[in-house]
Order: C-alpha cells, then structure tokens, then sequence
C-alpha cells in the first residue's frame, strides 16, 4: 500500500493495519526461532525451547518453552485487541451519517458565531464607555469655562490651567487604554472571522477531489432556482456518473479509485468556467451546475468532457499495470419555469439512469 493511500485512512483503520502487521510478524518470528537448524546457543539467554542432549552429545529439542509460549500468547492476544479497538472506532465512526455531520458542522458556526457576537457587544461597550469619558470631559472643560470667565486673579488661572493639564493627562492615558483594548477586540474579531471562514469552507468541500460537496449544493441550487425565476433566465444541470466504478475498486484497490476520482474531478473543473461549478454528489457521482445556460450548451460541455475521459490511457500509479478504458454516463436537465431544484435533480438523475441502461459511455438529455 503507498504513503499517499495509507494518508487517506483513518486512523483507526491504519490501528487495524498495523496490529494485523503485527500478529503475522510475531507468528513469523515465532516459525524461524523454532526451525531446528537454528542455534539455541546463538540466542539470548531466555530459551525459546526445552532441548537436552542424548547420549551420542546431540542437541534434541522437545518442545516450546512455556515462556515463550506465554509469549506467543500475550503478544498474538495484544494484537488481537488492538485490531478489536480499531474495529470499534472503524465502524463507530463509520456510522456517522451526513446529518450528524451537518448537526457537528452547525454546532461549530453557532458557537464561533456566538463568540464572534459576544466580541462585537465588547466592542460596543467600549465605544460606549469612549463617548462617556468624552462627554465627561466635556462637561469639565465647561465648567472651567465658566470659572475662568469670572476669575480674573493670575493664581486662580494657574490653577485652572494646571487642573486642565492634569484633567487631559487623565483623558489621554484612559483614552490610550480604550484603544488598546479595541485593537485587542480587532484582532480578535478578525481571528473568529478567519475562524468562521474556514470552517464554511470545510462544510463545503469534498475531502477527496477537493470540489464542493453535497452540502454545498443542498444551500445553492436552491439560490441558483431562485435567481433564475426572478431574472427569468436559464439554468442547466448535468449529473455524471463513473461506469463500473465498484469493479475498479474491487480489481484495484480504493487508492487507485479515489485517484480516478480526483482525476475526473480535475477533467471536470478544468472544462468549467465563470459561474459554473461542479460537486461531488456522492460516491462516484458528480454534478454540474450551469448557470445561464441552455441545454444545448449542456450537452456539448457533457459531450467534450465524456470524449476527453474516455480517451485517457489510465495506469497504476504505482506498479505501472495498465487500468484499461474509464468512461462515464451523464444525464442533463434544463430548468423549468415554475419547477424547484428537486425536480430538476429527479429529471437530471433519471436521464443517467437511460444512459446507464443503455450501455453506459454516453449524454442523455431530458430534451
């Protein structure tokens, strides 16, 4: 298995791996320390098995020792308990549905949210406390006023002048406090922004062919029908789907089809333009969403790029053995006045679904 598939694991399934790994190892080592034409006296002073001597001065071994025995066992029942753990937290997560994702994801943008909220409000009041200390200041310098013009001994204008400095020393140090206490606030607020960002981004994203995922189409087909009911245009959908994507998997291992998968995606993405964008829908299949375009323009773009796939010399990126032809079946649908995304998604799916019937490698469109 290469690094780049062993990277793709989960962890608990790398657990699994490895104590496998190690339950074979120990039987292997435990076959070449009992082969006879080893050399007890060669080995540590523990002795892996009971052997004496005959009367001719010849070594005769009689059997495992019970500690290495107790060995065998422990190291074989370890394994076999590490393997039952990774297992555990193999299907555990497994069983992790899209829902609870979502549920996961929207716990993460509510309290970043709410952090991000509670910041503002520090804001606020700091803003407030700025223009309290300002109006403070105000009524002070007022009250000087009025003193000054009724004061007319040069001592009493000393100190007045003196209690101004001292009253605007006063101003500058708090209002000095106030600003770092709102470029602290910036800087948090810019962080919880980033923070928010990112975690949009990851809810969005496919973890394998780096396109939008399932959840991303769920938020915006629904805007992209809104928008063409409100302006009146046009909008397109094409749904694909890798032909007998499981017999790859089967004959060539889930690395080599999730690299097929990236490749598609790719091929893809780089037949796309503008404000078209496309997603994984799940397993091997793919959407594009085509915004202000017509059905015809959908089908020459499924057309050039069902071409370009099944043109590709496909190989193991590994061992160099030749994959063979890898093709895909697309059904295209062209929005409706008056219809919602659900029904576009139904007619477009139930057009691959004639391609596929129909011997695969090929566009049908819901003319």
């Amino acid at each position: 298995m290469s690094a780049l598939a062993l990277k793709q694991l989960p962890s608990s399934a790398v657990i699994m791996l490895v104590s496998i790994l190690g339950i074979v190892a120990t039987f292997l080592v435990w076959h070449i320390s009992m082969r006879s034409d080893i050399d007890l006296t060669a080995l540590s002073d523990i002795s892996w098995q009971i052997a004496e001597v005959d009367s001719r001065g010849r070594l005769v071994r009689l059997g495992s020792h019970p500690f290495a025995l107790a060995l065998l066992f422990g190291l074989v029942a370890a394994g076999c308990m590490t393997f039952a753990w990774g297992a555990l937290q193999f299907f555990r997560l497994g069983a992790v549905g899209p829902n609870e994702i979502d549920e996961r994801l929207s716990e993460r943008l509510e309290k970043v949210g709410q952090e991000l909220d509670d910041e503002v409000f520090s804001v606020v009041r700091l803003l407030k406390e700025h223009l309290e200390l300002s109006g403070s200041h105000s009524e002070s310098l007022a009250k000087v006023s009025s003193t000054l013009v009724a004061s007319t001994p040069p001592e009493r204008v000393r100190a007045i002048i003196q209690m101004l400095i001292s009253e605007n020393k006063k101003v500058q140090n708090e209002v000095r406090e106030l600003n770092g206490r709102l470029q602290q606030s910036q800087q948090q607020i810019e962080k919880l922004r980033v923070s928010l960002s990112d975690s949009h981004k990851l809810g969005m994203l496919d973890a394998v062919t780096s396109l939008k995922n399932r959840h991303w189409l769920e938020v915006y087909l629904p805007r992209e029908v809104t928008t063409a009911t409100e302006t009146n245009g046009c909008l397109s959908l094409i749904m694909a789907d890798v032909d007998h994507f499981k017999r790859i998997n089967d004959t060539f291992g889930h690395a080599v089809g999730d690299e097929i998968l990236r490749r598609f995606a790719e091929l893809l993405s780089k037949n796309i333009k503008g404000r078209d964008t496309a997603a994984r829908y799940g397993g091997e299949e793919f959407i594009i969403l085509l915004p202000q375009t017509r059905l015809d323009g959908a089908k020459n773009l499924g057309e050039q790029i069902r071409g370009e796939l099944e043109n590709k010399k496909w190989m193991h990126h590994r061992t160099g053995q030749p994959i063979g032809k890898v093709t895909a079946s697309f059904g295209i649908a062209e929005w409706r006045q008056g219809e919602d995304c659900y029904a576009l998604l139904d007619r477009a799916d139930s057009k691959l679904y004639e391609a596929k019937a129909a011997g695969r490698n090929r566009i049908i469109a819901d003319e």
